[in-house]
């Protein structure tokens, strides 16, 4: 949970010791008939595979080694026998342990070490996308525990624990863990009351759509109320600012800052001669270009005030707006808002400043449409067997250009999509091999697998959604880890029965 280190470590001493073990003779012919064990490897075999048909080797080598916990942990769960019910606790102990000193140091250091205003910046070890399903795991951990211990002490702490987490995505803004939580939570209670009680299932969907439409029209009020252009005097042209300057107005942007268009009645050289008076360690330069951000910082700040830009704007701002503006804050309301809402409101910001002005660089939302489109580029070409294990990014950074893309070249990223992923790097092949690794489990073991295993499987599938899940080390191991795991468990409940 803590970075890179933490999950290689642990890897490196279960190899050490199942070397120690020793036995090969008798774990090789355990794993000769064993299908789960082939299935599960068969991910790392096809990106091997992809390495001979791979020009940049050096990107194809590094994407092979990440991979190898795909291999090496059901090479080793599948030889040493089961992992005893202590032992699955104190690793979801671990687990939980983990998370908790994370979300800690999250809002220690983004709250009062830095004031981090960013979503992005919010994780310290890892994307925030990760973050967001790795705690809803320890929640779902938390959860089995509360269900399994009759002690009211030990239900209480884990309950609290659960709680805590769950205050911890909110306060983060991790909005991709929060959807994946309620997700995998309908899914479960709809899978539970629809098996046990039909008057409970039609309680749950009723308020399943309460709650929805509640959610939904909040979040129209909230487009509205930031996005929407208000009928008031300083959304139209006005002559001369407050000084007796004439106003510029822009009309090759459509931006709006809480109802009140940006780019209108702007006196830009009294704004640069004020500003540069009242913060000279933070001053800009429209001529020469310099500082230019603060610039445009300063001018969407005062339009969410709901105030023209001219001098007399620069001499309303108190001491904290201009602290405010000088940290990049771009509206008023930003600092009064949790992470939650912050991350909401960038979204919409996304998608408003693409919808009205075309700007999709440096927007995370909008950025993945173009994303997704180099990869198809990437598809159409090679759709067979891919462009091989370590092509990805190049045969995407060509696409890029040839589609004249928008996108500056630092946002040149593969797809944010694991399975579009697989199909650029290994074809529809690849994808066939790889959606046959994750659901042959699953259908054979199907009497065996337990809520755990379920709750997990949806979050990852969510997670290869949303983000190149297994092309990263933390990522990877955390899947490989857990879906090792439980497979494992359920795979000698199965032998046991035969």
């Amino acid at each position: 949970m803590l970075g890179t280190v933490p999950t290689s470590v642990p890897q490196f001493i279960l190899l050490g010791n199942w070397i120690l073990e020793g036995k090969f003779f008798a774990k090789w012919e355990k794993l000769k008939s064993n299908k789960l064990f082939w299935v599960l490897s068969a991910i790392f075999f096809i990106h091997v595979i992809g390495l001979f048909y791979s020009e940049n080797l050096q990107d194809g080598l590094k994407d092979v080694r990440t991979k190898i916990p795909l291999i090496l942990l059901p090479l080793i769960f599948f030889t040493t026998g089961p992992i005893t019910k202590k032992e699955l606790h104190f690793l979801f102990y671990s687990f939980i342990l983990g998370a908790f000193i994370n979300i800690a140091w999250c809002l220690i250091y983004n709250k009062l070490l830095h004031d981090t205003e960013t979503v992005r910046d919010v994780s310290r070890f890892m994307s925030h996308i990760r973050l967001g399903f790795l705690i809803d795991m320890a929640i779902i951990f938390c959860v089995y525990f509360v269900m399994h211990f009759d002690e009211f002490k030990l239900k209480a702490f884990f309950s609290s624990l659960a709680l805590y987490f769950i205050i911890g995505l909110y306060a983060l803004g991790l909005m991709t863990g929060l959807a994946n939580l309620i997700i995998i939570t309908a899914l479960f209670l709809t899978f539970v009351l629809f098996k046990q009680s039909k008057i409970g299932f039609a309680v749950l969907s009723l308020v399943f759509i309460s709650a929805s439409a509640y959610f939904m029209n909040s979040i129209k009020n909230f487009y509205k109320e930031n996005f929407d252009v208000k009928n008031v005097s300083v959304n139209q042209d006005l002559p001369l600012s407050r000084s007796g300057r004439v106003f510029d107005t822009y009309v090759f942007t459509n931006q709006v800052e809480n109802g009140f268009i940006v780019c209108k009645n702007i006196q830009p050289l009294e704004l640069q001669k004020e500003w540069n008076k009242r913060a000279p360690n933070d001053s800009f330069d429209l001529k020469t270009q310099y500082n230019i951000d603060r610039y445009f910082t300063l001018v969407r700040y005062i339009s969410s005030k709901g105030e023209v830009k001219d001098s007399a704007s620069i001499s309303n701002l108190s001491k904290d707006d201009v602290l405010e503006i000088a940290k990049g804050i771009s509206n008023i309301k930003y600092q009064k808002w949790s992470f939650f809402y912050k991350r909401v409101y960038e979204l919409m910001y996304d998608y408003f400043e693409y919808k009205n002005n075309g700007r999709v660089n440096g927007h995370s939302f909008t950025m993945r449409l173009f994303y997704l489109k180099a990869a198809l580029c990437a598809i159409n070409e090679k759709w067979l067997f891919g462009t091989g294990t370590g092509d990805v990014q190049d045969k995407m950074n060509e696409c890029y250009e040839h589609s004249g893309s928008p996108l500056d070249k630092e946002w040149y990223k593969r797809p944010h999509n694991q399975f579009v992923t697989i199909v650029v790097a290994l074809g529809l092949v690849g994808l066939g091999i790889f959606l046959l690794s994750l659901f042959f489990p699953v259908f054979y073991l199907r009497n065996q697998l337990d809520a755990l295993y379920w709750l997990f499987f949806i979050s990852a599938m969510v997670s290869f959604l949303f983000e190149d899940t297994l092309e990263t080390q933390s990522g990877l191991s955390f899947f490989a880890l857990f879906n090792t795991l439980f497979l494992s468990r359920a795979y000698y409940e199965r032998i046991k029965t035969v």
